[in-house]
């Protein structure tokens, strides 16, 4: 069996209060910059579903989705561009859904938030 992961780094600004932080008087975590965030994409594939090229799909083909997903995340403060409560879970849940239409086998989609050092990760139930 083959994993491959896809991977983007670019800033995000979640823009959720934090209540713990905001009851102690302690400053926000998120720098004026946004948070550093690189999105694994992943997807699998058995032995035998390598075609006569020796790959499952063309990974090129794959990078427009990929990366208009990485610039919807990047495009705003995430409550502006997003209809839901927008935690790390909820947007990794949504970034799945948004790309398990064009990437064949998704199996998982993950937000790694480089500047606090907590990685969310949405995998597909069986």
């Amino acid at each position: 069996m083959f994993s491959i992961e896809i991977r983007r780094t670019f800033a995000v600004r979640q823009g959720l209060p934090a209540p713990v932080r905001d009851a102690k008087n302690l400053p926000p975590l998120m720098p004026v910059e946004g948070f550093r965030v690189t999105m694994r994409v992943g997807f699998s594939f058995e032995d035998d579903q390598l075609g006569e090229r020796g790959w499952f799909v063309d990974t090129d083909a794959l990078d427009e989705s990929v990366d208009r997903c990485a610039e919807r995340l990047a495009s705003g403060v995430w409550p502006e561009i997003f209809d839901f409560r927008p935690s790390f879970e909820n947007v990794a849940k949504w970034a799945f859904t948004e790309l398990a239409s064009t990437i064949p086998q998704l199996t998982y989609v993950e937000l790694d938030n480089e500047t606090i050092g907590v990685a969310t990760r949405y995998v597909r139930s069986h």
